[in-house]
């Protein structure tokens, strides 16, 4: 069956989008957070089809939880529990029902202007999350380790950069890396009791923001980064000074990448060009581990267009088996359909 793009207008422009996963059903259930809006809000939604026989799905608000401010990022810290950072400097932990998905989003915990420079609050920019741990980063510079199930800040890497952070992933448990606005990445040791980073190096020469960070599943020292200029860059953190690959991808910065959950070799990224693509990673992550590759285009590697290109940027995206979701700055959900992964 060929990739199926259904699109529904929604009047709000979606920063964050995640589907709720399902342990034996394809699910039909997702959050959304959005931005630039007069009251922002993370929502729970549900796909209804409109009669048996039209493939036709259509989403169905469920429940609204209203935040002061944009939603930056929305990560599970496990299966029915999210973390979500907001532009006034706080963290929420926020809990959907299992049986009833219209029950208003519970608070677990929530931190309040985490992320300030004194007495004026400042952007929580986004987050990572692992085994219940929550990392959180600003445009103050500073670095929250926060422990989801006691509700507490377990570290906070005072000044872990000089500038505004944009981006953080977890190695490990005990580490994690931060890129920033001017493309300056750095690996912190979570149990060091200096606030010195592990290890520092560039994303690319040109001192553009690192828009996000995932590491490779089943490879976790292979870091892959996005670029304020589309770049796509690859490393292998056992030889951590440069990008191993450097790939001229989007036409604007990327928004967001997902490995996909059941294939590894599969890559998927939005951008603000409007653009969904799916790469195959095999060739690269082998360039990552026998040599370093010079700066190349994306044309080498195979990559596919997911979607028309929309006119407005593409924030954010989640794919589920062989179904993915995107959110966009034209007000409007995506849903992909008969993906093949």
């Amino acid at each position: 069956m060929p990739l199926n793009v259904q699109g529904t207008f929604v009047s709000q422009k979606i920063n964050k989008i995640r589907w709720i996963p399902e342990e034996y059903v394809e699910t039909k259930n997702f959050f959304t957070g959005s931005w630039d809006d007069d009251v922002n809000s993370i929502k729970v939604w549900s796909f209804e089809s409109l009669n048996e026989d039209q493939d036709v799905e259509i989403p169905r608000q469920l429940s609204e939880y209203k935040v002061e401010g944009d939603v930056t990022q929305i990560k599970f810290t496990d299966k029915k529990t999210i973390a979500a950072s907001v532009s006034n400097g706080d963290v929420k932990m926020l809990e959907v029902s299992v049986y009833d998905k219209q029950t208003p989003l519970r608070e677990v915990h929530t931190w309040k202007k985490l992320h300030n420079f004194g007495a004026e609050t400042c952007s929580c920019t986004s987050l990572d999350t692992l085994e219940g741990d929550i990392a959180s980063i600003g445009e103050d510079g500073n670095v929250n380790i926060l422990n989801g199930r006691r509700g507490d800040v377990s570290q906070a890497i005072k000044g872990a950069d000089s500038c505004s952070l944009h981006s953080v992933c977890f190695i490990k448990l005990n580490e994690v890396i931060t890129g920033n606005i001017r493309g300056h990445m750095k690996i912190w040791d979570i149990r060091s009791s200096t606030n010195k980073p592990a290890a520092a190096f560039l994303l690319a020469g040109d001192e553009l923001a690192a828009t996000c960070i995932v590491h490779h599943p089943t490879q976790p020292h292979i870091i892959l980064a996005g670029s304020e200029s589309g770049a796509l860059a690859v490393w292998d953190l056992r030889m951590n000074q440069f990008p191993t690959s450097l790939l001229n991808a989007h036409a604007a910065g990327i928004t967001e990448m997902q490995f996909h959950p059941e294939n590894p070799n599969k890559l998927i990224t939005s951008s603000v060009s409007g653009e969904v693509w799916d790469w195959s990673m095999e060739t690269l992550t082998k360039k990552a581990q026998e040599d370093c590759v010079p700066l190349e285009d994306k044309t080498a590697m195979n990559v596919n267009t997911l979607m028309p290109v929309l006119h407005k940027a593409v924030n954010t995206l989640h794919c589920d088996r062989g179904r993915i979701l995107c959110g966009a700055d034209n007000e409007a959900v995506y849903l992909l359909k008969n993906y093949k992964y």
